[in-house]
């Protein structure tokens, strides 16, 4: 999966929302911006599927679940096997099955992704509108936002799911210019649970073994 799409999800699913009718999207999100530094820790479960084009014209879906665990501006992501830290400026990918841990170090535009750094982003750089409205299993009622990111070759637009019962994020759909498109369902959603900071940092301490590949002074 891109770090884009990593990094658009981790910081969606930080965020709270409230929703009305006649309310204008943006507006929204800057209220989203307010309002996603109260939370402590947040943990979240999702599945995903992503659909690509295959031979004879046919979809080909794959289908994967995970965790994303949350404290402040750090994030640990649980997917595939592998668990990847995002920490400032650096993602750091741990593999426990090819006992490998691999260090990137994000420049320029790639840095801004904390959550009040990519909100702010979307804020100046996409067109939002209203993408309708559906009542789910449970008689939930799930509100969609779409977002066209501006200057995003990659992206031709974000669909956000928002649960109507919790005001909270139910899913998120990127659609790809390359006809993939990513689907991601919230399974669980817990907050304020006790995670601490350490639990979402990298330490090599915890991989002695590991070999560690990563860019000069990381």
């Amino acid at each position: 999966m891109r770090h884009s799409l990593l990094l658009s999800f981790f910081t969606i699913l930080l965020c709270k929302f409230s929703y009305a009718q006649s309310g204008d999207p943006l507006t929204l999100l800057k209220e989203v911006q307010a309002k996603t530094l109260k939370y402590d820790d947040q943990r979240l479960q999702f599945s995903m599927v992503i659909e690509a084009p295959g031979r004879d014209g046919k979809r080909v879906q794959r289908k994967t679940s995970g965790q994303v665990s949350i404290v402040g501006e750090k994030a640990l992501l649980t997917l595939n096997g592998q668990k990847i830290y995002l920490e400032g400026n650096r993602i750091t990918t741990v593999s426990e099955e090819d006992e490998e841990i691999v260090v990137k170090r994000l420049s320029g535009d790639e840095t801004q992704f904390t959550p009040s750094a990519i909100l702010k982003k979307y804020e100046t750089g996409s067109n939002f509108q209203w993408a309708g409205e559906e009542t789910v299993s449970g008689g939930t009622k799930i509100v969609y936002i779409r977002m066209k990111p501006r200057g995003n070759g990659d992206v031709r637009d974000i669909v956000l799911g928002i649960n109507m019962r919790t005001k909270r994020v139910y899913s998120y759909q990127e659609f790809g210019t390359n006809d993939v498109n990513t689907t991601l369902k919230i399974v669980q959603y817990d907050v304020n649970i006790g995670t601490k900071q350490s639990e979402v940092t990298f330490s090599r301490s915890k991989y002695p073994d590991f070999d560690y590949i990563a860019p000069n002074g990381m």
